[in-house]
């Protein structure tokens, strides 16, 4: 993948991609007849910037302007000065927050980088780079500093039941109270009305049970948009509490998948008891804020519908409006149950049923190559692609369309879409489990989900997604390119993102652990260290490199854009260093030199006026 030096991290390659856009034309008529270097190498000096990430509550300043720059070029995975400077900068912490150095990284171990804590709590940091010393690049550019929140916002719920009393099949009458934490949250705190009941399958047999909550009238709470349903899910086996929270927040931004839950994390009380850490999402519906379609009615039964996948054991057949699968392919038996709408006419609902069950063996007979329909015909590759990406990132062992799955079929379109990313608990290695069923499937691709390699989405447990990839060589490619992209953004986020959240959780987390005794600190370091080598895997399996892409992908994301003609150009300008696989991408007219008519031939590319 491309080395930058200059920045690091996708947003900021966002905005400055925003901030020079106006000026690319102005920019390439400025320094095309320049005299700029005919190649920039990764043996190349150039500035490189320390750039420290810092979490929320936390704030890094220069010294002066350009203090934290410093002339050097790579080699292999090292970063080696080409000039001795003292790089020097300051953290502070804001009001509520408190430093957290299990969780910050700052050159450990290494007696060149040095840090002192002011009188007013300031951190003093200094790092001494000398010509022709070395350091790790993987250390160079995971320096950050992360806080502690003093205290999680607090929900307390109110019920008029004892909540030992209260089931999964009755609403009963609350009153909720939402007050704010250290964080800043715009929409402030509340205090309303609605209902509460149990929810979930095997979490709800556990003594820290999960709720659904109903409000009777919409509100956002912690910026979540407006909603009258929300859940508090407690995470009673994640020691680490996030599983569900990175997924959640580090798959947010999805290409293909329009709608993934948000969430926070709160403490609970419930009739004025604490209960522990619990994450704070949306309920999956469809709504303008989610999944944004118009439900099926008697005058259009198309659509549209949102649907859940799920297997026997967890379907209640007397209440849920479920259909058959057309396969069954795990250990259970597999069932769709139809989410929303939801009518009151029963005549209605069995059409409804019976239109979808008949709809969903079309895309059974299309997919498995039995009725000769295309099968790009039901099946949104975008949204596929980016499914199995996060399920096999997690390998969940719930994710090969077993259960709390979520697709939607819209309006007039024959497509089904994915969407709705929901249950990462026994994701991330956590269950040493499989889905081998003998008999409805082939027991020797369904790997243990514990282990960081095998893949646990595209087996025989789940028939439609493994023949696409297997069968189909553009679906399969799809994947690959959407992966390439997502390793160098979202995927690239989810360690960083581990480490800013175990220091935002550190002191909250200390009265949950009493409660519940389990011990946060060893889970996340588990969590981290199968996260990094599970990457590493499908880095191997799935990861492209130059070979497998097309001239003038220079970001290697599977597409050619301004994006990359911006790339070069900054590269042209000495701005940034290229490895020797986005070299070989960036030097389109083949003349063996990366220059500003490189980019000016990608952006021609990009805009289709030539090849």
């Amino acid at each position: 993948m491309p080395f930058t030096l200059i920045q690091k991290g996708a947003d900021t390659m966002m905005h400055l991609r925003k901030a020079l856009a106006a000026l690319l034309a102005l920019t390439f008529a400025l320094f095309a007849a320049q005299p700029l270097p005919a190649r920039v190498r990764a043996d190349t000096a150039a500035q490189a910037a320390l750039l420290p990430g810092a979490s929320e509550g936390v704030t890094v300043n220069e010294s002066e302007a350009g203090s934290l720059n410093v002339l050097a070029h790579t080699e292999g995975d090292s970063l080696v000065f080409d000039e001795t400077k003292r790089l020097e900068f300051t953290v502070s912490y804001g009001e509520g927050w408190l430093r957290c150095d299990r969780y910050s990284r700052f050159f450990p171990d290494d007696s060149r980088a040095s840090v002192t804590e002011l009188e007013d709590g300031t951190l003093a940091c200094a790092f001494n780079a000398e010509s022709g010393a070395s350091v790790r690049l993987s250390e160079w550019e995971s320096v950050c500093f992360n806080a502690s929140c003093s205290e999680l916002p607090k929900l307390w719920i109110d019920a008029a039941e004892d909540f030992e009393n209260i089931d999964r099949e009755t609403w009963v009458e609350a009153s909720y109270t939402l007050e704010l934490g250290t964080k800043v949250f715009e929409s402030g705190e509340y205090e309303g009305t609605g209902q509460v009941k149990g929810r979930g399958n095997s979490s709800w047999t556990y003594d820290k049970k999960p709720y659904s909550i109903k409000l009777d009238s919409k509100a956002s709470w912690l910026d979540i948009p407006k909603t009258k349903k929300y859940a508090v899910i407690p995470s009673y086996n994640d020691g680490s509490l996030m599983r569900n929270y990175i997924t959640y927040k580090g798959f947010a931004e999805l290409l293909g998948i329009g709608y993934v839950p948000k969430c926070e994390f709160v403490d609970v009380y419930l009739n004025g008891q604490y209960n522990g850490v619990y994450l704070l999402t949306e309920r999956i519906d469809i709504e303008k804020s989610k999944v944004d379609i118009v439900e099926a009615d008697a005058d259009n039964m198309s659509g549209g519908y949102l649907i859940e996948k799920d297997v026997n054991g967890r379907v209640d057949f007397d209440s849920d409006l479920w259909f058959s699968c057309p396969y069954w392919a795990n250990q259970a038996k597999d069932y769709f149950v139809l989410k929303a709408p939801e009518p009151d006419d029963p005549v209605l609902s069995r059409q409804m049923r019976d239109y979808l069950q008949g709809h969903m063996q079309r895309v059974h007979d299309a997919i498995m190559g039995v009725s000769g329909e295309d099968w790009h015909d039901y099946v949104d590759t975008s949204s596929w692609v980016d499914f199995i990406i996060v399920q096999e990132v997690a390998k969940n062992i719930d994710g090969p369309m077993k259960t709390s799955c979520w697709m939607y079929k819209d309006r007039d379109d024959d497509h089904i879409y994915m969407t709705a990313p929901w249950d990462f608990d026994f994701a991330y290695g956590r269950v040493n489990w499989n889905n081998q069923s003998p008999g409805h499937n082939d027991v020797d691709d369904c790997p243990n989900a514990d282990t960081a390699d095998g893949f646990m989405i595209v087996n025989s447990s789940n028939p439609w997604m493994d023949r696409l990839y297997d069968t189909e060589p553009e679906f399969n490619r799809a994947l690959k390119e959407r992966y390439t992209a997502y390793r160098g953004t979202l995927i690239a986020g989810l360690l960083p993102m581990i480490d800013e959240q175990a220091a935002y959780l550190t002191v909250v987390q200390q009265p949950n652990y009493e409660l519940w005794h389990k011990n946060f600190h060893s889970a996340v370091t588990l969590l981290r260290t199968w996260l990094k080598n599970r990457i590493e895997w499908l880095d191997s399996e799935w990861l492209l490199d130059a070979s497998d892409l097309e001239p003038g992908d220079v970001n290697m994301d599977g597409r050619i854009d301004a994006s990359d003609a911006l790339l070069v150009l900054r590269a042209a300008m000495g701005l940034y260093v290229l490895d020797e696989d986005a070299l070989a991408l960036a030097d389109v007219d083949g003349d063996g030199a990366v220059t500003a008519g490189d980019a000016l031939l990608i952006l021609r590319r990009s805009m289709g006026l030539g090849r």
